[in-house]
């Protein structure tokens, strides 16, 4: 009696070592192409420039803003109330609650980005997430 192997029950493993490695190459070349990626600008290190006046934000969770600790008004009048303190500003810093929206956050920043360039194209805007959870 000879020994067959057309009635073998092990399974070929070859064309599916196959199918996974040409996923894998697949997957390397796609992964760099789909990253996005966000340019950090740092501040120059010159510690002759004078300090220039900073504009603060803070975001509610329902849906207000305040400038600079000043009171709450709907976040539909921040373009008209943001022009006048962008002209001498360097830098605004918007302060949020984890509770808010991030399409509002991010809706802030283009609002802060758009005032800026008819008034002050330099400022440099930065967001800062709070976490109002209790015991934080």
């Amino acid at each position: 009696m000879a020994l067959s192997t057309a009635g073998s029950r092990e399974i070929n493993v070859t064309p599916l070592i196959d199918v996974l490695l040409v996923l894998l190459v697949i997957f390397l070349i796609i992964m760099p192409i789909m990253l996005k990626s966000l340019t950090v600008e740092l501040p120059p290190k010159i510690d002759a420039l004078e300090p220039q006046a900073t504009v603060g934000l803070k975001l509610e969770a329902d849906l207000s803003v305040s400038i600079d600790d000043g009171p709450r008004f709907p976040s539909r009048e921040l373009p008209t109330r943001l022009r006048a303190l962008l002209g001498k500003a360097g830098a605004v810093f918007i302060d949020s609650s984890d509770a808010v929206p991030w399409g509002l956050v991010v809706s802030t920043v283009d609002t802060v980005r758009g005032v800026a360039l008819d008034t002050n194209p330099g400022v440099k805007v930065a967001v800062r997430v709070r976490d109002d959870a209790p015991g934080n």
